[in-house]
């Protein structure tokens, strides 16, 4: 059964679904991806594509198009969506959101010290978090009409502050196997 993955900014996402292919042997596919792949072809990065993306446009582009290429997967597939929209295309799917304060989201940037995601301060880092979540739930209610954030979207939402991803993704398979 096809597995859809919502996040907040640094909830664990990625880890976690690695963790959960290898063990259910799934397919991860992450929009996420398929999306920085278009940009960079484009020339640009994340951001500025997002940009462009919420144009009204654009929308067959940059949003219609992701939506029905989630729409057409199987959902007796082996495959965990990684994709803000997965609940809404997919709602037959077991759906989960992965949650997390802003806080503790911004410190786990700050401490990874990556090279994309490199903050000056602990503050500007949640600041960060805080800037991408208030756009990423403005632009899917403008678009869909929809809150990311309504709990009632999702079958299984874990908050991940005080979980490592092996305790959240062993949360998922004993109540995914249910």
């Amino acid at each position: 059964m096809l597995i859809t993955i919502w996040w907040k900014a640094w909830s664990w996402k990625w880890t976690v679904s690695k963790i959960l292919a290898e063990k259910l042997w799934y397919q991860i596919i992450a929009i996420g991806d398929m999306k920085r792949k278009l940009a960079k072809e484009m020339w640009l990065n994340i951001h500025e594509f997002n940009l462009l993306g919420e144009k009204p446009e654009n929308a067959k582009e940059f949003d219609l198009k992701y939506e029905e290429y989630q729409q057409n997967l199987d959902l007796n597939s082996n495959i965990i969506l990684d994709s803000r929209l997965g609940f809404y295309n997919q709602p037959k799917a077991f759906k989960i959101l992965l949650d997390v304060s802003e806080e503790i989201a911004g410190e786990r940037i700050y401490k990874a010290n990556r090279d994309t995601d490199k903050q000056e301060s602990l503050q500007a880092a949640i600041q960060e978090v805080h800037n991408r979540n208030k756009a990423d739930f403005q632009r899917y209610i403008k678009l869909y009409n929809i809150d990311l954030r309504d709990q009632k979207n999702y079958d299984l939402v874990i908050d991940t502050w005080d979980k490592t991803p092996d305790e959240v993704a062993n949360i998922i398979l004993q109540n995914f196997q249910k």
